[in-house]
């Protein structure tokens, strides 16, 4: 039997699409799922300068029980210290350089032509392998690729100590025949090729990628790239997969996947990848586009209250007026995004004297335990404490906060992005939760990140007792 690997590679191409970009707490809950389908590679969107993304990097270190995490690095050193900082702790990391090889995808991308990309490129990997020995190349539009080229790229790469080798047909017009051909050919060019596993990304342009992913594996292709999200042209999972399920045992192939649960698990990745595609379409509906201009400096008050509407939130007259007052004061310095109106409720709208304050907290975490959290919190004068396990820092901290508030409430939404530059950066945490059909969200400041969370979290939660007091 061949036994090939399952890589999964939408959290990467929901980044690079607009409209299937999820949110930060979409992305946990489709790591989760496919780490329990034992996918054996779950391959995410890069590390940038958003703080989020390098919390989402960590947090899936500590969570993922299964699937190796893959995590793209660009032609930029500093650029793979900070993603390597947020990956090191993982069980099963992985770095994986993405570089076009054909001639028209390098100067379009990189305005480079072969002789400048390809020492810079092993230059690169050399340096991804000494932080991480299970580093991947993958050559973009390497279909359309000089062969020569190619092969004398992938010789390095190899000579450089990567584990795995991807090549794309990235313009997805290959027959599954061809694909055969294609890479029967690298493999008589490049026969270090057997020394590591080579893995194919195919776009299903033609609707022909499973049968292409078949005859790639007729012809030593180890691992296949898929996509769960239904928006990236990728070869879909379920489709593959189901393919394998009816003809792999006699093709004589095999995999890790845990089919029992394909079906059930397919519907829920599609529910999540259909919600992400949803929010992206109200934020169009809404003017939101990602981190564009939400509302110019002439905005009105009513065009604000509209905005505001828009994201879920429903706040008093005299909440509106006082975020408008901050808003005016903001646009003149700056262009108001999303996240500025965000911060605006969570400090403005419905403030109270707090029900619940934090007084002391314990986090015990790391790649090799589950993390746990022993939170204090005071209420009427009185200490009250809870410890739990979870998914993370963050997680067990609010799962232990819940035990002390005796209720569950649903988590909308995570940010977290820097305030202060350097090592002693203050962090700046914004959470929304759900109850009752309205949004509440909570912000806090703090120079460590959980700290942050947690107390933007408790923000959150006393404006819906309060509101709940309130209305009795």
């Amino acid at each position: 039997m061949i036994k090939i690997e399952i890589a999964d590679a939408s959290l990467r191409e929901s980044e690079q699409i607009y409209e299937a970009r999820l949110s930060f707490k979409e992305k946990l809950e489709t790591a989760k799922l496919l780490d329990k389908l034992q996918v054996d590679v779950i391959e995410t969107g890069p590390v940038g300068e958003a703080p989020a993304d390098a919390v989402l990097i960590r947090t899936l270190s500590t969570t993922l029980a299964y699937s190796a995490i893959c995590v793209p690095v660009p032609l930029n050193k500093s650029s793979i210290d900070r993603t390597w900082d947020a990956l090191s702790k993982a069980q099963k990391p992985r770095l994986n350089l993405i570089v076009p090889t054909s001639t028209v995808q390098m100067e379009y991308r990189h305005g480079m032509r072969a002789a400048a990309m390809l020492p810079l490129a092993i230059e690169i990997l050399e340096y991804c392998v000494s932080l991480c020995p299970e580093t991947e190349f993958t050559a973009e539009d390497s279909t359309r690729s000089d062969l020569g080229f190619l092969s004398e790229m992938l010789r390095g790469a190899i000579a450089a100590g990567v584990k795995y080798i991807t090549l794309c047909d990235s313009a997805g017009e290959l027959l599954p025949e061809e694909i055969g051909k294609f890479i029967q050919s690298v493999y008589a060019s490049v026969p270090e090729l057997e020394n590591v596993v080579l893995c194919v990304h195919l776009m299903d342009n033609l609707g022909l990628a499973s049968a292409a992913a078949l005859s790639a594996i007729g012809s030593g292709a180890r691992q296949i790239k898929v996509s769960s999200s239904g928006k990236s042209g990728t070869l879909s999972l379920e489709q593959f997969l189901n393919v394998i399920k009816v003809r792999g045992e006699t093709l004589g192939i095999a995999y890790n996947i845990n089919d029992t649960t394909l079906q059930r698990t397919s519907a829920q990745l599609a529910a999540l990848a259909g919600a992400g595609g949803m929010a992206r379409a109200l934020d169009e509906d809404s003017g939101k586009h990602g981190d564009g201009e939400a509302l110019p400096e002439d905005a009105s008050m009513e065009d604000l209250g509209g905005y505001i509407a828009s994201m879920g939130y429903d706040v008093t007259e005299d909440d509106l007026e006082r975020i408008f007052v901050q808003f005016q004061e903001i646009a003149k310095n700056k262009k108001v995004v999303s996240r500025d109106i965000d911060a605006l409720v969570a400090e403005t709208a419905g403030q109270a004297v707090p029900t619940y304050q934090l007084r002391s907290y314990v986090i015990n975490s790391g790649n090799a335990i589950t993390a746990t959290a022993f939170i204090e919190l005071v209420k009427d004068g009185t200490a009250k404490d809870a410890i739990s396990a979870g998914d993370g820092p963050l997680d067990a901290a609010i799962k232990a906060a819940e035990q002390i508030f005796g209720t569950h409430y649903e988590l909308e939404d995570f940010q977290l992005q820097a305030v202060t530059g350097g090592r002693e950066a203050t962090g700046d945490a914004l959470i929304k939760l759900r109850h009752g059909g309205k949004l509440y969200s909570g912000r806090g400041v703090s120079t460590d990140i959980i700290a942050a969370g947690i107390r933007a979290y408790i923000s959150a939660v006393n404006k819906i007792i309060y509101e709940e007091r309130s209305s009795q």
